[in-house]
C-alpha cells in the first residue's frame, strides 16, 4: 500500500498535524510507504514518514498555495499511489480530513462578501473547496463535525455516501492515570500554585481565534479577592507580546503565564483547575475533550464543534452565540467554586469512560484500506474489460 499524503505544515503543536500522524502510523504499522508532502516541517520526523519539503513561490498565502499544489501535481502523477490524501482542500484527493469548517459559508456570513467573492484570494480557495465537495468530485470526505458536514452539503449538494463521520479521535494517554493526584501535586508545587489557588487552562495556538482576549477581560472583571488567588495558564504559539500587554493594560499581568508551545500538555491537564475555550470558530476543538478525559471541567463557546459534549457530559458550561463577554464574565466567576469543580470533574471522568471519544485514527486506517482494496479491485476489472 503506497500512500501519497498532503498537508501544508507537519509540526508537533497542531492538532491537525497529530492526527496525521496518529492515523498514518497506523498505515505505517501494517506496512504502508508513507509519503508526505508538506510545504512547512518542524520537530522530528515519525517513525515510517518520507517527508519532503517543497519550497512554493508567491507574496501571499494563497499564492504559495496555489504554487505548493502545481508542484504537487506531477509527483502524485510519477509516484503510482494507491491513495491519495489530504489534510487540507485541493483537488486530485481520494481523501481527505476535514478538520477545517466550510469556507464559503464563512465568507458568505461576512457583511463585505459582495466586494470580497471577486477577490483571488476567495477564489482560490472556493474552487480548493469545490474541487473536494463539489457534486461532481469523487473525493470521499471524513468529517469531524456534524455541523460543518451539513453547511458542505448545503453549499455543494455533496452526496451523502461521500461524508463519512467520524467518532472523536483522543490519545488515551491523555485519560487520567493512576497516579494522577502525585503528579498534580508535583505540578503545582513546580509552578507555585498554592492549595487554595484556582488555575485556569487555555491550549492552543492562535491566540485570537481562541479568545484568550475573552478570558484575559473575564479575569479582570472578577471580584478582588477571586482575582487574587485564580491564575490563567496558556499553551500555544502566537504573538504573546500582544497578549501579554492586554493583560498588563487591565492589571491581570501578575496572574497570567505564557508558556508557548509545550510537549507535556498532559501535565497540565492534570494540574490545572478549570479549561477554557471560548473560540470564536473552532470546527471541533479535540483538546476539550482533551480535558474532559483528564478529569477537567470546561467552559467553552457554542462556536466550537464539540460543545455537544460538554452539555451531554454536564463538565461544565457552554457559552451562547452570539458571544456576550458581560455574560461570560458572569458564567465565569460563578464557575470558580472549588466544590462545583470538583462535580464537573466526576462528570467528565463518568464521560470519558462511557463514551467513545478515542477510536478515529483506528476507523481512519480501516477506511483507508477498504479505499485502496476497492480502487485496486476496480483497476482490475476495468483491465479485464
Amino acid at each position: 500500500m503506497k500512500l501519497a499524503v498532503c498537508l501544508y505544515k507537519l509540526f508537533p503543536f497542531g492538532g491537525l498535524a497529530r492526527d496525521c500522524v496518529r492515523i498514518l502510523s497506523l498505515c505505517y504499522a501494517k506496512g504502508a510507504q508513507i509519503d508526505v508532502f508538506v510545504m512547512e516541517c518542524e520537530g522530528e520526523i515519525p517513525e515510517g514518514f518520507n517527508v519532503e519539503v517543497l519550497k512554493p513561490k508567491g507574496l501571499t498565502n494563497h499564492s504559495k498555495v496555489a504554487n505548493y499544489i502545481e508542484q504537487v501535481k506531477p509527483k502524485i502523477a510519477k509516484g503510482n499511489y494507491d491513495l491519495v490524501i489530504g489534510f487540507n482542500k485541493m483537488p486530485g484527493l481520494d481523501l481527505y480530513y476535514a478538520a477545517d469548517p466550510c469556507y464559503i459559508d464563512k465568507v458568505k456570513k461576512q457583511s463585505n462578501y459582495p466586494v470580497m467573492k471577486f477577490s483571488g484570494r476567495v477564489k482560490f480557495y472556493c474552487k480548493n473547496e469545490r474541487a473536494v465537495f463539489g457534486a461532481e468530485s469523487q473525493t470521499v470526505g471524513l468529517m469531524i463535525s456534524d455541523i460543518e458536514r451539513d453547511k458542505f452539503k448545503q453549499h455543494y449538494e455533496t452526496p451523502e455516501h461521500r461524508l463519512v463521520m467520524l467518532p472523536p479521535g483522543i490519545d488515551p494517554n491523555r485519560k487520567r492515570s493512576d497516579d494522577w493526584q502525585i503528579r498534580r501535586a508535583r505540578f503545582r508545587t513546580e509552578f507555585q500554585v498554592k492549595d487554595d489557588d484556582i488555575v485556569m487552562l487555555m491550549v492552543g495556538s492562535g491566540f485570537k481565534r481562541k479568545g484568550v482576549d475573552r478570558v484575559i477581560l473575564g479575569l479582570a472583571a472578577l471580584s478582588p479577592p477571586l482575582r487574587e488567588k485564580t491564575k490563567l495558564f496558556v499553551l500555544g504559539e502566537d504573538t504573546i507580546p500582544v497578549f501579554e500587554r492586554l493583560a498588563k493594560q487591565h492589571g491581570v499581568a501578575e496572574q497570567v503565564t505564557f508558556f508557548g508551545g509545550r510537549s507535556d500538555v498532559p501535565e497540565f491537564l492534570l494540574g490545572t483547575d478549570l479549561f477554557l475555550h471560548p473560540a470564536r470558530k473552532e470546527n471541533t476543538g479535540t483538546v476539550i475533550l482533551e480535558a474532559l478525559v483528564a478529569g477537567l471541567p470546561a467552559f467553552v463557546s457554542g462556536a466550537c464543534g464539540y460543545a455537544g459534549h460538554i452539555v451531554k457530559s454536564g463538565a461544565g458550561l457552554v457559552s451562547s452565540e452570539p458571544f456576550d463577554q458581560q455574560a461570560f464574565n458572569q458564567q465565569l466567576a460563578s464557575m470558580l467554586d472549588k466544590d462545583k469543580l470538583n462535580q464537573w470533574s466526576e462528570q467528565a471522568l463518568l464521560y470519558a469512560d462511557t463514551e467513545d471519544l478515542y477510536s478515529m485514527p483506528q476507523k481512519v486506517a480501516r477506511i483507508i484500506e477498504t479505499m485502496v482494496k476497492v480502487k485496486s479491485l476496480n483497476y482490475e476489472k476495468q483491465g479485464k474489460e
